[in-house]
């Protein structure tokens, strides 16, 4: 493992935790699998299909209050199972047991779930909505993984998949809370999979640019507001830029929810391949994500002599392998 603990030997295989999952167990062939966020026109909804028309089990999950908009996909095979990524650790290992009894297991769980819960400037939102926002998008999503690991572990296999996006690498005004969970998203897919592939699980992070749904419709997303004058014009222009590109988005739902079946898989488009731990989907993602890394590295050479500067001239130190 490379990162804050240097090179990490596993007690295992003695090899270094992988960056990819190819040499990971094989799973089963048909799989199981639990998304969370099922009960719109989005990627949970399209990634159930996917799933299902690959011949794997899904059990779809969506809040008490949107439950009832799951009936097509329980008439396409799928079982339906309340879930709010909210709710309190305690109750999520509830839901969790009950999801295992199902079919017996669940080898593939995809955090899905999440939602720009306030469009606001940052100082103008209170900081219970900034912790409602977390809470939505990654904190919640975290608790729903703490509750199905210790079934992956007993079995030594599984997958976690996270639903991050193009706004984990960039940040817009009026979704900055919404962008740092995606941040976090990225962090904890990384952090997690160092814990667990020891154990022979994985865990996945796909970060999504814009894709035709209605995660920007207005009856979805959360609307416009703003109090303070002085982002008056830029809160009124961000605002109407998303009505207006909501329907136009570039990205394919359903090309997008059978790539993340073909890499869970590793069939199809990963046949053969070194499944990365972080992979973005989408034109717009990619040569976003592109930008930023070439911006960064940009910035790197240009401050390097301040950057490694500042460190002890005492040669006594110890130099993690990064």
């Amino acid at each position: 493992m490379h990162g804050v603990w240097g090179t990490y030997k596993t007690s295992r295989s003695n090899s270094t935790v992988p960056h990819s999952t190819h040499s990971l167990p094989p799973m089963p062939s048909q799989l199981v699998w639990v998304i969370t966020g099922t009960s719109y026109v989005g990627i949970g909804r399209e990634l159930t299909f996917a799933a299902l028309n690959r011949g794997d089990k899904v059990i779809a999950t969506a809040r008490a209050r949107s439950i009832s908009a799951l009936g097509d996909l329980k008439d396409k095979g799928a079982d339906i199972l309340e879930l709010d990524v909210t709710s309190p650790l305690e109750n999520l290992k509830e839901i969790a047991a009950a999801a295992v009894k199902i079919h017996g297991r669940v080898d593939v769980l995809v955090n899905n779930a999440g939602a720009l819960t306030t469009a606001a400037i940052l100082e103008d939102q209170s900081p219970e909505e900034t912790l409602q926002q977390m809470n939505t998008n990654i904190l919640g999503p975290l608790n729903v993984t703490r509750a199905f690991l210790p079934y992956m572990r007993e079995r030594r296999v599984g997958t976690i998949i996270w639903i991050g996006s193009l706004g984990g690498w960039m940040s817009f005004p009026l979704c900055g809370a919404y962008c740092a969970s995606k941040y976090a998203m990225r962090g904890v897919s990384q952090a997690l999979h160092t814990e667990i592939a020891p154990l022979g699980l994985r865990s996945i992070c796909i970060e999504l640019g814009n894709y035709r749904t209605e995660f920007l419709s207005p009856s979805h997303r959360a609307p416009l507001r703003q109090k303070i004058e002085d982002y008056k014009e830029m809160a009124e222009a961000g605002d109407a830029f998303v009505s207006g590109f909501h329907g136009k988005e570039p990205g394919s739902p359903a090309k997008a929810t059978s790539i993340i079946v073909d890499i869970v898989r590793g069939e199809g488009m990963a046949e053969g391949k070194d499944v990365p731990l972080v992979l973005s989907l989408g034109r717009d993602c990619y040569g976003g994500v592109k930008k930023v890394c070439e911006d960064t590295l940009r910035r790197l050479e240009e401050w390097k002599e301040v950057s490694i500067s500042t460190d002890l001239d005492d040669t006594d130190c110890i130099r993690l392998a990064i």
